[in-house]
């Protein structure tokens, strides 16, 4: 980003240096010159103000400690969708050479990597993909219209967890372009709901579980979208290394499925599969 920012900036999520933050302003900072972007940190631990310099008020942070300016060009303000799954599942060189299997060692040790290729080569074929695990990717925007469902339209399950998505237009663009999508988890992405309840028409046509913990939308408001599908909202804690659940409502449905763990990736942060068990 450089200095022809403009006002769609506002409201944006953003990375910086492994911290999220949502962007409050843009504008110049007397008497410093350039622009700066002031930004609301999620850890309010993070900043250094509460949006005021000298006596202004550029912004308001519901901390009094939880806000920053940055220059532009610290900011990450994410990739398209595609582009994450490009970034996560496809490799720039493939595993064989001339047509042999390359070698895997550890330490000095050669290790056996019977099937380790074919695997491989399965993620790496967007087509087939049924489940993608995108948490923590810098994820903010669908991207080109299309392009989602021309190069992966297989996919049934989404982690989406802790992105940087905002707009529920965003999320909407994505979901519609995976006709077979079941789970979508959109945990700590802190996500504008729409005044004017969404229209579903065409929309999760296949979804069963809809994942929303600390992403900021009300029960209220998804009560007054009345979604024909599940919605989760979970409590997670430690105790002596232990992970533990507690389910703390729902919405809709006739069928509530427990949830189990499939992303060893992750595995503080699940990534939620319905099971054939009943909660």
């Amino acid at each position: 980003m450089n200095d022809t920012l403009t006002l769609d900036v506002i409201g944006r999520r953003v990375e910086v240096n492994g911290e999220h933050a949502t962007v409050r302003f843009s504008g110049v900072v007397p008497p410093v010159a350039g622009l700066w972007l002031g930004v609301e940190w999620d850890n309010p631990a993070r900043g250094k103000h509460d949006g005021s310099h000298e006596g202004i008020v550029y912004f308001k942070c519901r901390h009094p400690t939880g806000g920053s300016f940055v220059r532009p060009n610290k900011v990450n303000f994410g990739v398209d969708f595609l582009t994450a799954v490009n970034n996560r599942y496809v490799l720039e060189d493939g595993p064989e050479e001339d047509g042999k299997e390359q070698p895997v060692t550890i330490g000095n040790k050669p290790v056996e990597t019977i099937g380790f290729d074919s695997v491989i080569k399965q993620q790496s074929q967007l087509s087939k993909l049924q489940e993608v695990s995108l948490r923590n990717c810098v994820v903010s925007c669908a991207g080109d219209k299309g392009a989602i469902a021309k190069a992966c339209p297989n996919i049934r399950r989404v982690d989406l967890s802790r992105n940087l998505l905002s707009s529920w237009d965003e999320v909407l663009s994505i979901a519609d372009q995976l006709k077979h999508l079941e789970v979508l988890n959109l945990s700590e992405n802190k996500l504008h709901f729409p005044s004017v309840s969404p229209s579903l028409a065409g929309t999760f046509p296949a979804l069963k579980v809809l994942v929303l913990n600390r992403t900021g939308i009300t029960w209220a408001e998804f009560g007054s979208w009345k979604p024909p599908f599940i919605i989760y909202s979970w409590a997670q804690k430690w105790t002596r290394g232990s992970f533990t659940r507690q389910r703390l409502g729902f919405i809709a449905g006739t069928t509530i499925f427990c949830l189990r763990l499939t992303d060893l990736t992750h595995p503080e942060y699940s990534f939620f599969e319905p099971s054939a068990d009943k909660y």
